[in-house]
């Protein structure tokens, strides 16, 4: 609902692709520069306090913008100003929230705990975008803000009361930052499989993920469908993306293969391009349920590989490296698209993102074969990792040793 109803606050704010394209861009700019240092302080901090004030202060950020909203007194700098805090607050949050599932479940259930994760969010996609059209239109753009704030205020509280056992120590806090840093690295450049898996997820990210950003766009002006149309086309990738997470949570082997994280990532290549030059309503459905099933196919089988193969000292740094490709790399690809869709059009420069995207898998295909053949039964962390931090688990030193 807040997704929803920021996308159409902003277009009615300013009715610019452009400025939609640059409150993307200006929400996700804080993962661009701290996702590192975010994934240091996952490892580093007890990262269920670190989820509580997360949570909290997304609550407050979410309240300020339904305030201003109810009252009649919001502005495009204001929003831009809130997206770009809540960006800090989700960059912080994010490496945390994936290091956590592996504390809490076992190895042998944890691709399928990520596609339930998965599954839950995007039931959420379906509804949520739903109300928040029929609300839209019934004069109540600030009742998805609203619930936003509530919801996030009771994760805070339920994270709160989750008996965790504490991630990290206090004293932990003395060790050097770039050392730490310089680990995450060091392991990911180490392993050829590791780093095709980071800098693949660039592709997504610069070129595919911008068309949630313009959706608004597509239901106001190219489809003419208004905002229960953005509601219907926000639920049509939330109920594709609810199929794909239950399919991939019933998988055996659980967490899905390399094969399946390339043919997810070229199903969103071929949809996105389909969904861009579509002014069928019913064919856009489609392709946008299709492109809501390949992300969760794609990220989840990423997330999982990615979890197996680095040990528990590392996961929170690798991740934010993870999160630096995937989702770091959003606002350039906002800035972009919006900077152009100016000129020519959104769905010409989604079209050709799908493509570049295609290009993209194509090349890791070629370059990487090892990489379709990967499970996470073979996805080990002693399986082509070249790198030892540390002499025992919290302390780094850098030290490079061969498998």
């Amino acid at each position: 609902m807040q997704a929803t109803s920021q996308g159409w606050l902003v277009l009615q704010l300013t009715n610019s692709p452009g400025l939609l394209g640059l409150v993307g861009a200006i929400a996700g700019a804080p993962t661009l520069f701290l996702a590192v240092v975010a994934g240091v302080l996952a490892d580093r901090l007890d990262r269920r306090r670190l989820l509580v004030w997360s949570y909290a202060a997304a609550a407050a950020l979410a309240t300020l913008l339904a305030f201003l909203t109810s009252a009649g007194l919001v502005a495009y700098w204001q929003v831009a100003v809130i997206a770009f805090l809540g960006g800090i607050r989700l960059t912080v949050q994010m490496p945390a929230s994936q290091a956590i599932v592996s504390t809490v479940v076992d190895r042998a259930a944890l691709g399928s705990a990520i596609a339930l994760n998965s599954a839950q969010y995007n039931l959420m996609r379906i509804v949520g975008p739903s109300l928040a059209g029929f609300a839209i239109v019934a004069g109540g753009l600030a009742l998805g803000f609203w619930v936003n704030a509530l919801m996030l205020a009771v994760v805070a509280i339920i994270f709160a009361r989750l008996p965790l056992v504490q991630t990290r120590a206090a004293g932990r806090l003395q060790a050097a930052l770039w050392g730490d840093l310089q680990d995450g690295v060091r392991h990911v450049a180490a392993d050829r499989v590791l780093t095709t898996l980071v800098v693949l997820a660039a592709a997504p990210a610069l070129f595919v993920l911008s068309y949630l950003t313009f959706l608004p766009v597509f239901a106001r002006d190219i489809l003419r469908i208004g905002a229960p149309g953005l509601g219907l086309l926000t639920g049509s990738i939330g109920i594709g993306a609810l199929a794909g997470a239950l399919l991939m949570a019933t998988r055996r082997p659980s967490g899905g293969s390399g094969r399946l994280l390339l043919l997810g990532l070229a199903a969103m290549s071929v949809s996105l391009a389909t969904f861009a030059l579509s002014t069928f309503v019913p064919l856009t459905i489609v392709a946008l349920a299709i492109l809501g099933a390949s992300q969760v196919a794609y990220y989840s089988t990423t997330n999982t590989l990615l979890q197996t193969r680095v040990p528990a000292r590392l996961r929170g740094r690798v991740h934010s490296l993870y999160v630096l490709t995937s989702i770091g790399l959003l606002p350039v690809g906002n800035l972009v698209v919006g900077a152009i869709a100016e000129r020519t059009g959104v769905p010409i420069v989604l079209a050709a993102g799908g493509a570049l995207t295609l290009l993209a898998v194509l090349i890791a295909a070629v370059a990487r074969p090892e990489l379709a053949g990967l499970t996470p039964d073979r996805a080990g962390v002693t399986a082509g990792t070249a790198v030892s931090t540390g002499s025992g688990a919290d302390g780094p030193s850098g030290s490079t040793r061969a498998p």
